[in-house]
């Protein structure tokens, strides 16, 4: 089961074609023992976040790794590309969130990064795992774009800045918020561009997913 937010493979809408630099938002759910065949990517930074199970990576710089819940992988293709796949090796359904983002360099190199947060420093917080310059012992990404994730309790809010020039999209991996009185449940998400800071209120226990991008932001290669 894949559900697209953006215009990708067999969807197409016009009016959704990216946010920024962020091109592809796909949730995906894996059935056990199945998965995605290699395939190949360019030119492409692809950040994974896992909610249940265990994905499985291999690809065809030598690379292999398994990534569970709450671990956030980024895959810089590079502008030589990679070959890699996607699988789930349990016996239970794997799911996950996957982010493309375009790179404002060109000629970038192939990278692999993993990163595992713990779950007392994503509780009650936004923990960041990707950023443009590794700060924070984050994984580096070659655009200007920071991912976070985090899980709240029921009533809890949180704030947000939003500087001019940049837009945040929110993702919702488990439970319900709310944000400048939009309601956003399990799958949901939506994008904002104009507030200088955002508000998320807690209708429930809820796991978010957060990335602040620069609107403007070149997109090389797309």
């Amino acid at each position: 089961m894949n559900r697209m937010t953006f215009s990708f493979a067999e969807y197409y809408d016009p009016d959704w074609m990216h946010f920024g630099p962020l091109r592809v938002l796909i949730e995906s759910e894996i059935e056990p023992h199945s998965g995605f065949d290699a395939h190949p990517h360019r030119d492409v930074e692809i950040v994974s976040y896992i909610t249940s199970g265990v994905l499985r990576h291999t690809d065809s710089r030598g690379g292999s790794a398994d990534i569970s819940a709450g671990e956030m992988q980024l895959i810089s293709a590079g502008h030589d590309g990679m070959i890699h796949s996607e699988t789930n090796p349990l016996d239970r359904p794997e799911t996950h969130y996957q982010m493309w983002f375009i790179p404002d360099q060109p000629h970038t190199d192939f990278a692999y990064h993993q990163l595992n947060r713990s779950p007392e420093e994503r509780d009650g917080a936004l923990c960041l795992y990707v950023s443009p310059d590794g700060r924070k012992e984050s994984m580096p990404i070659n655009t200007d774009a920071f991912v976070y994730a985090g899980e709240f309790d029921q009533r809890e809010t949180l704030s947000y800045p939003l500087p001019p020039g940049r837009g945040v999209w929110i993702q919702v991996a488990e439970g319900h918020l709310s944000v400048r009185d939009i309601s956003l449940k399990e799958g949901d998400g939506a994008g904002f561009t104009a507030p200088s800071e955002l508000t998320l209120s807690m209708e429930e226990e809820t796991e978010v997913l957060l990335a602040d991008v620069r609107m403007d932001a070149p997109r090389i290669g797309e």
